[in-house]
Protein backbone atom coordinates (compact mmCIF):
# COMPACT_ATOMS: atom_id res chain seq x y z
CA UNK A 1 0.00 0.00 0.00
CA UNK A 2 1.48 3.48 -0.86
CA UNK A 3 2.36 5.88 2.05
CA UNK A 4 0.87 8.97 2.24
CA UNK A 5 4.65 10.30 1.52
CA UNK A 6 4.70 8.31 -1.91
CA UNK A 7 0.97 9.97 -2.58
CA UNK A 8 2.20 13.34 -1.89
CA UNK A 9 5.26 12.59 -4.23
CA UNK A 10 3.16 12.13 -7.08
CA UNK A 11 0.75 15.05 -6.50
CA UNK A 12 4.24 17.40 -6.20
CA UNK A 13 5.35 15.79 -9.68
CA UNK A 14 2.58 16.05 -11.37
CA UNK A 15 1.85 19.66 -10.15
CA UNK A 16 5.18 20.09 -11.51
CA UNK A 17 4.53 18.83 -15.08
CA UNK A 18 1.06 21.14 -15.33
CA UNK A 19 2.73 24.11 -14.28
CA UNK A 20 5.44 23.43 -16.85
CA UNK A 21 2.99 23.18 -19.65
CA UNK A 22 1.37 26.22 -18.24
CA UNK A 23 4.29 28.15 -19.06
CA UNK A 24 5.13 26.22 -22.27
CA UNK A 25 1.34 27.25 -23.54
CA UNK A 26 1.67 31.02 -22.15
CA UNK A 27 5.30 31.31 -24.01
CA UNK A 28 3.68 30.26 -27.13
CA UNK A 29 0.37 32.34 -26.79
CA UNK A 30 2.75 35.45 -25.91
CA UNK A 31 4.57 34.43 -29.38
CA UNK A 32 1.70 34.54 -31.34
CA UNK A 33 0.78 37.94 -29.98
CA UNK A 34 3.63 39.14 -30.94
CA UNK A 35 3.34 38.33 -34.53
CA UNK A 36 0.22 39.26 -34.68
CA UNK A 37 0.71 42.62 -33.45
CA UNK A 38 3.51 42.98 -35.51
CA UNK A 39 1.29 41.73 -38.59
CA UNK A 40 -1.48 44.57 -37.51
CA UNK A 41 1.58 47.20 -37.68
CA UNK A 42 2.79 46.14 -41.01
CA UNK A 43 -0.87 46.29 -42.37
CA UNK A 44 -1.60 50.02 -40.66
CA UNK A 45 1.81 51.05 -42.70
CA UNK A 46 0.78 49.67 -45.86
CA UNK A 47 -2.62 51.27 -45.90
CA UNK A 48 -1.55 54.45 -44.53
CA UNK A 49 1.09 54.68 -47.90
CA UNK A 50 -1.75 53.46 -49.94
CA UNK A 51 -4.01 56.32 -48.94
CA UNK A 52 -0.80 58.50 -49.93
CA UNK A 53 -1.20 57.31 -53.16
CA UNK A 54 2.77 56.32 -53.29
CA UNK A 55 3.39 53.01 -53.92
CA UNK A 56 5.51 51.61 -56.28
CA UNK A 57 3.16 48.20 -57.63
CA UNK A 58 6.81 46.00 -57.60
CA UNK A 59 7.52 47.23 -54.04
CA UNK A 60 3.87 46.43 -53.36
CA UNK A 61 4.43 42.99 -54.52
CA UNK A 62 7.71 42.49 -53.22
CA UNK A 63 5.93 43.49 -49.69
CA UNK A 64 3.23 41.34 -50.64
CA UNK A 65 5.14 38.05 -51.16
CA UNK A 66 7.12 38.31 -48.23
CA UNK A 67 3.85 38.29 -45.83
CA UNK A 68 2.89 35.43 -47.67
CA UNK A 69 6.02 33.77 -46.82
CA UNK A 70 5.64 35.35 -43.02
CA UNK A 71 1.76 33.47 -43.68
CA UNK A 72 3.61 30.40 -44.47
CA UNK A 73 6.35 30.16 -41.96
CA UNK A 74 3.47 30.82 -39.57
CA UNK A 75 1.29 28.22 -40.46
CA UNK A 76 4.23 25.75 -40.35
CA UNK A 77 5.26 26.61 -36.89
CA UNK A 78 1.46 26.51 -35.53
CA UNK A 79 1.47 22.85 -36.92
CA UNK A 80 4.83 21.89 -35.77
CA UNK A 81 3.58 23.07 -32.03
CA UNK A 82 -0.11 21.76 -32.68
CA UNK A 83 1.43 18.04 -33.70
CA UNK A 84 4.30 18.69 -30.19
CA UNK A 85 1.02 18.74 -28.10
CA UNK A 86 -1.49 16.65 -29.47
CA UNK A 87 1.48 14.12 -29.10
CA UNK A 88 2.30 14.91 -25.73
CA UNK A 89 5.80 16.05 -26.31
CA UNK A 90 7.46 16.68 -22.90
CA UNK A 91 8.89 20.38 -22.47
CA UNK A 92 11.49 19.08 -20.99
CA UNK A 93 12.60 15.50 -19.30
CA UNK A 94 11.17 15.07 -16.49
CA UNK A 95 13.06 14.56 -13.20
CA UNK A 96 13.77 11.06 -12.04
CA UNK A 97 11.36 9.95 -8.92
CA UNK A 98 13.47 9.98 -5.55
CA UNK A 99 14.69 6.68 -4.45
CA UNK A 100 12.56 5.38 -1.84
CA UNK A 101 13.74 5.33 1.86
CA UNK A 102 15.36 1.94 2.82
CA UNK A 103 12.74 -0.67 4.55
CA UNK A 104 13.09 -0.35 8.73
CA UNK A 105 14.30 -3.81 10.05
Amino acid sequence: MATLADIQAKADAELAQITAEIDVVNAVKQVVDNQVAKLNDLQAQVAALLAQGSVNPADLQKLSDTIDAIKAADTSNAAIVSAAVAAGTPVAPQPAPAPEPPASA
